[in-house]
């Protein structure tokens, strides 16, 4: 890793009323993974636009090889060597992967038509470099997340990628899957590709990268190899405050059980049996495909419920559609928040307020009612926001999710479910959203906890489900629950 093969130097770009950066230099060397670290609004967005051709900086260089560069465009980027595997991955899911592979460069006979033999020859061949061995007929929209991923890092490194630049790489893959990636990007450096990794996780940081860059405001605030810096370090530098407990405590108090689940069947789900009492945390964990994601839709009314029971409150209830789960006191928050939880386009005021119609008459509602509601919630969940109408697409990750859960605290449910609650947000914002869970079980609410994250979930559940294929394989109490415990029966292997 002794050569240079990237150079940002003195980078400034600023937006109306926002400087996203403010004299950023970084450097990036052959074969080395940099994991770049900030919380949400610190500028990695903005630096990874400018590396990768999106945006032309208002002041400062880009070098590449020593040479001085500078991309008008994407595909500039791209030409040059500099690829991106964003967090919403760009495929085309109606093409083979041979095509999605080759991008619009097929390869053609000498009577100019494709050759199709050697498209999915070469596409083989791609794929091979990561020990991939899928069909390249196979259509992207068939293949799973993490297939995606991989096949996008097959295209870049096919079409002679010496940069790669992985955006929150791991926000929807599961634990076997994550150890994958980890096996390719490390086979990656040995090949002399450089890696740039945006990740909020530092567990991933420690294990992966040879150094870390940490933004905060627009600006570097240190450079460092990994071996040499620790968690609290990099957490103070982050958010510029010290954060020594990232999941507070608190005493449980429980009260009386509000939700039972009786053998519950569902397409995925098979024989599902739980309670929940009030002021509890109780978690749900299980590997992609598992089910477990598919718990909560089903208590909120998406998706039929062919065999089983919910109680609430000793009394059996049908929830046939979100409408009845709202009116029986459920509220969920999806994990995908930005497409299932919020009108992006839309201001924070009518976010809020839309559970709030789900409720009550919006015919009833006054304008004034609606920006004193808003503005409530911004005050009681420190929700940072230039005002109630700003469009809620142009807030950081942990200030949206603060808003998807206004807008159902708003209705006072008596049992919150939570798919993912801190996927994709900084370690500050996270700090944040453990704080206001505990606040609310401490005020009787009942808490579903869905988390792909084990150390949130041994942390913050009361109580924890584990699921795999479809089925039930372990419950654990506070006292009993572990990593190991949780890993293998997500696996369905005997931890004993």
């Amino acid at each position: 890793m002794s050569n240079c093969v990237f150079q940002a130097k003195n980078i400034s770009m600023s937006f109306p009323g926002v400087k996203a950066l403010q004299h950023v230099s970084v450097d990036l060397y052959t074969g080395e993974i940099l994991a770049l670290l900030g919380e949400n609004g610190a500028g990695k967005s903005t630096f990874i636009k400018v590396a990768s051709g999106v945006y032309t900086p208002d002041e400062g260089e880009v070098y590449l090889q020593g040479a001085l560069t500078a991309f008008s465009s994407p595909r500039d980027a791209f030409d040059a060597g500099i690829a991106v595997v964003h967090q919403e991955l760009n495929s085309f899911p109606e093409l083979t992967i041979a095509e999605n592979i080759m991008l619009s460069d097929h390869p053609r006979t000498r009577l100019g038509i494709i050759d199709w033999k050697r498209m999915n020859a070469l596409a083989r061949s791609a794929m091979s470099r990561l020990d991939m061995h899928l069909d390249p007929e196979k259509k992207m929209k068939d293949c799973l997340i993490a297939e995606k991923q991989q096949i996008e890092i097959a295209r870049a490194l096919f079409w002679n990628a010496k940069i790669l630049i992985l955006d929150e790489p791991t926000s929807s893959l599961n634990d076997i899957e994550i150890r994958n990636l980890f096996t390719y990007l490390q086979k990656i450096s040995k090949m002399g590709v450089s890696i740039i990794y945006i990740s909020h996780k530092l567990e991933e940081i420690f294990e992966l990268a040879h150094r870390v860059v940490v933004l905060r405001d627009g600006e570097v605030i240190a450079s460092t190899a990994v071996a040499e810096t620790d968690n609290r370090s990099l957490i103070k530098q982050m958010v510029g405050r010290d954060i020594s407990d990232l999941y507070p405590k608190r005493t449980p108090l429980f009260g009386r059980t509000i939700l039972e689940v009786r053998h519950l069947h569902t397409e995925q789900l098979d024989d599902i049996s739980f309670d929940v009492r009030r002021g509890e945390i109780f978690g749900i964990y299980g590997l992609m495909g598992s089910g477990h994601l598919e718990i909560g839709k089903a208590l909120f009314g998406y998706g039929e419920i062919p065999e089983g029971e919910i109680l609430i409150d000793g009394e059996p209830v049908q929830i046939r559609n979100s409408h009845d789960a709202v009116q029986r006191g459920l509220a969920y928050v999806p994990g995908e928040r930005k497409t299932e939880g919020l009108v992006l386009s839309h201001s924070i005021t009518s976010n809020m307020m839309i559970a709030h119609y789900e409720v009550h008459n919006s015919l009833l509602i006054s304008a004034r009612t609606e920006q004193d509601t808003a503005n409530s919630w911004v005050d009681a969940l420190s929700i940072k926001t230039p005002g109630i109408s700003t469009e809620v697409g142009t807030l950081s990750g942990g200030n949206q999710q603060k808003v998807v859960l206004s807008k159902w605290l708003d209705v006072n449910p008596g049992i919150l479910i939570l798919n993912e609650p801190t996927r994709g947000i900084d370690v500050g914002a996270k700090a944040g959203i453990y704080a206001i869970l505990n606040k609310l079980c401490a005020e009787g609410l009942a808490i579903i906890m869905i988390t792909s994250e084990i150390p949130e979930l041994v942390a913050m559940s009361d109580r924890t489900m584990v699921v795999c294929e479809g089925r039930q394989t372990g419950l654990f109490t506070k006292e009993e629950i572990s990593e190991v415990h949780i890993m293998a029966s997500a696996i369905g292997a005997d931890y004993e």
